[in-house]
């Protein structure tokens, strides 16, 4: 009887990142966790099934085919069951977004309880506030697990957009004082922490002044051309 007890229960394993961190794990189904900034998890392994729980941040997960045990993530209120899949999901507040790389994942939401979305390789489904999408949308795989690369991947976005995402792992955060800078649109490759590179993409820009001290970098000004796409690594 003590060892069916021992053998039944589900013993939580924990695992999580600080700021600018990026840490992949081998877990003990045979899968691979792999863990971005300011991320953490909680993994349950059950006789039924493999349940992660993700309390924020953006994970990737490798998975292990286990035909008796499903494995699936719980993401606030978001639930995605995949069988020999790879997968990324990032939670912040009120938004899920689900990309799958190679084989198939089912979404659904405990605020849409009658029905789910499946997402194939070379899609991605965004919940927002439980509310699922029609359907998965077409993206770029690569653009999308950039990180996983350690790099930003932009076509175009806006630079508060960017430099949203650089302060996501930088210790000094960047800050646009300008709407207009804000607003302008850049596309290029930058390298993940590597925030003296972009600061002097920054200076680049006409019309932008950058100011640097120990604890802010301050971007003020108004664009005067579009700036030429950037590589930087």
């Amino acid at each position: 009887g003590l060892l069916w007890w021992h053998a039944d229960r589900v013993t939580p394993q924990r695992y999580a990142t600080g700021h600018g961190e990026q840490r992949t794990w081998p877990l003990s189904d045979s899968s691979v966790l792999h863990l971005n900034t300011d991320s953490a998890v909680t993994i349950r392994y059950g006789p039924a099934e493999r349940l992660v729980e993700i309390d924020g941040g953006q994970a990737f997960f490798e998975v292990a085919h286990e035909p008796a045990r499903r494995f699936r993530v719980l993401a606030g209120g978001t639930n995605i069951v995949a069988v020999g899949t790879q997968f990324d999901v990032f939670k912040d507040h009120a938004l899920t977004v689900v990309t799958v790389a190679v084989g198939r994942v089912i979404v659904s939401s405990n605020d849409s309880p009658h029905r789910d979305v499946p997402v194939s390789a070379g899609e991605q489904a965004r919940v927002i506030r439980g509310m699922l999408p029609d359907h998965a949308m077409p993206v770029d795989i690569q653009r999308s697990i950039a990180w996983l690369r350690r790099e930003f991947v932009f076509d175009q976005e806006p630079l508060g957009v960017v430099v949203a995402e650089f302060n996501r792992y930088g210790a000094v955060p960047i800050e646009i004082e300008s709407p207009s800078l804000k607003a302008l649109a850049i596309s290029g490759v930058f390298a993940i922490g590597d925030t003296e590179t972009f600061v002097a993409f920054l200076r680049t820009l006409d019309g932008a002044t950058v100011e640097t001290t120990a604890t802010r970098i301050r971007v003020f000004g108004r664009p005067r051309t579009p700036p030429k796409r950037s590589e930087t690594r």
